[in-house]
């Protein structure tokens, strides 16, 4: 039993050495694509971008919307779910980033993974553009 709970101990700390060098990938990913905008036209459409792409990957309601914050409702206990929180802030020079944050509520991981699942939501606010 006792090498049962050292093997396993092993594999659990190799386990997090590769998920956490995953994790800092991914957090600087969705660091380096921080979808920015600037001008009424281009923010408006990159924040009509985000509140879809919320409504459409979020595990939950969007519960509160403004001109520059919205959230969803918390994950349910256990869920992994996603739930968001976006921010508009100002840059200066009529320039804002849109940034988010994405969580679950379950021990075991979000689906889908929140660092992905926020470098998607990146690259989809940065590819919209006013027509």
């Amino acid at each position: 039993m006792r090498r049962f709970l050292i093997l396993l101990g092993t594999v659990s700390a190799l386990t997090g050495c590769v998920s956490s060098q995953e994790v800092d990938a991914w957090r600087s990913e969705a660091g380096r694509t921080t979808p920015v905008c600037q001008g009424e036209d281009e923010c408006q459409v990159k924040w009509s971008a985000a509140r879809r792409w919320v409504l459409n990957n979020a595990g939950t309601k969007i519960q509160n919307y403004g001109a520059d914050y919205f959230d969803t409702y918390n994950p349910l206990p256990d869920s992994p779910n996603l739930a968001a929180q976006v921010s508009k802030e100002a840059l200066g020079s009529g320039k804002y980033a849109i940034t988010a944050k994405l969580w679950c509520n379950n021990m075991f991981g979000c689906q889908p993974n929140a660092w992905k699942a926020l470098v998607d939501f990146n690259r989809t606010v940065n590819a919209a553009s006013p027509r």
